[in-house]
């Protein structure tokens, strides 16, 4: 296939060269002059121009940054590329997907993104051009082994035809496809960021407990870890958890840390929000969310 990357830092330099690696033809597009001379030096294809990439492509990606500033997520540079890309569209042929990696808040691509692709090509979303949103879970110090060796691969479609398109190009790897919502998919990359930043904040927690306790860290964790329940046990949302262990063992064992003089924040706040859930169902009245218990 033909692919544009909209964007060409870590993110774009990674999904354009794992797709080169699978026989696409790949078109690098960034503001940034330097990005562009270095692809160029590898023999990748360049363009200064947006509205080239997208009008050479089958499939533009969307892989340009989206900082936190200020604690809240900006997408100025998001928006300006997308401005740009419905531009493009204008000339386009065919049935061109639009496939946002970068990450945004859930509901950015259909609520805002989509309308402003709209807007700015004339062109009617689903019918003139697709738009999917392929979440990139990659790590900095090894991207493109990371894209071409994925744990999954979400492909959030506005429509059946959209997502259809997506999933040829990804139909050489070997990795299971999720086909979802454009919103669902966004808020799988958050859940699994904002998962993986409080798994590392727990145990940092424990780290500390069990440094006050005369406790190797390192071994309470790599044990922890072969607990096969660590997978996908609990990840349903709406139950909250009971049973004779979990309620006791945690609230116990807050005591004893604070006996200790440590204050375990995230363990109590693990208890709060289990408080929380089972209210929640009382007064929305779901009868179905039982306990998860071991």
């Amino acid at each position: 296939m033909k692919i544009a990357i909209v964007g060409s830092g870590v993110v774009g330099q990674a999904t354009g060269m794992g797709f080169a690696v699978h026989d696409n033809q790949v078109l690098f597009h960034d503001i940034d002059k330097k990005k562009l001379l270095a692809l160029s030096a590898k023999g990748y294809q360049t363009t200064s121009s947006v509205e080239e990439a997208v009008q050479n492509s089958e499939i533009t990606f969307v892989c340009v940054p989206t900082p936190t500033v200020n604690k809240k997520v900006d997408i100025g540079y998001l928006w300006d590329a997308t401005r740009s890309i419905g531009v493009g569209l204008k000339k386009a042929r065919n049935f061109p997907i639009i496939a946002f990696r970068s990450t945004a808040p859930p509901q950015t691509t259909r609520a805002d993104l989509v309308p402003l692709l709209e807007n700015s090509s004339g062109l009617e979303a689903g019918k003139g051009f697709g738009v999917c949103m392929n979440p990139e879970f990659l790590r900095e110090k090894s991207p493109l082994d990371d894209f071409l060796h994925p744990d999954r691969i979400v492909v959030g479609e506005l429509d059946k035809k959209s997502g259809d398109v997506l999933e040829k190009v990804y139909s050489s790897f070997k990795s299971p496809i999720t086909r979802t919502s454009l919103d669902t998919a966004e808020m799988i990359k958050y859940t699994s960021n904002l998962f993986l930043a409080t798994k590392i904040s727990f145990f940092n927690e424990i780290y500390m407990i069990c440094q006050e306790l005369g406790v190797d860290p390192k071994v309470v964790g790599e044990t922890v870890s072969l607990d096969n329940r660590i997978g996908r046990y609990g990840v349903q949302g709406g139950k909250p958890f009971g049973g004779m262990c979990f309620p006791k063992d945690l609230a116990g064992f807050i005591t004893f840390a604070k006996s200790k003089g440590i204050k375990p924040k995230l363990l109590e706040a693990v208890e709060e929000i289990n408080a929380q859930i089972t209210l929640y169902n009382l007064v929305n009245k779901d009868v179905n969310s039982c306990l998860i218990t071991h």
